[in-house]
């Protein structure tokens, strides 16, 4: 497992084709980016261009300050991709065996870290409306059982 690092949010960037050396600042705070990039050359070496690029961190942390981490549900709930169910977590799903298509709604959450639970609503056994709105309430329960 590596290690945290001890500059979080700066990284060393090394262009000599383009001779760019410096440290690049990366922080986001109450959902804006702030960044910014110290050169060696402007700083007068490797180590007072790391010192400014810390001190920018420092200052950042200063006015907004430290990292607020979001729970685990807040996350669960970011649409990553477009869906049509309207729902995150909540798809339509068609398994096609042969000549046999099987649909069915599926709701998936996590109720803890590393673990993925799964419901699937028939539509031929339900209905695609109220498998629709079952899987609905199952994610729905699921997320209300996540720690």
């Amino acid at each position: 497992m590596s290690r945290p690092s001890r500059t979080p949010g700066i990284c060393r960037i090394d262009q000599p084709e383009k001779r760019n050396h410096g440290f690049f600042v990366r922080v986001q705070r109450q959902g804006k980016i702030y960044s910014a990039f110290f050169t060696d050359f402007k700083h007068g070496g490797r180590a007072p261009a790391l010192a400014a690029a810390q001190g920018f961190c420092h200052e950042l942390q200063t006015i907004f300050g430290p990292p607020q981490r979001a729970r685990r549900s807040w996350w669960a709930e970011i649409r990553r991709r477009k869906g049509r169910s309207g729902i995150v977590g909540v798809q339509s799903v068609v398994v096609r065996r042969g000549k046999w298509a099987s649909r069915y709604w599926a709701a998936t959450w996590s109720p803890e870290p590393y673990v993925v639970r799964k419901k699937q609503f028939s539509v031929r056994k339900y209905g695609a409306r109220k498998a629709k709105q079952m899987a609905i309430r199952a994610r729905r329960a699921g997320m209300r059982s996540m720690k």
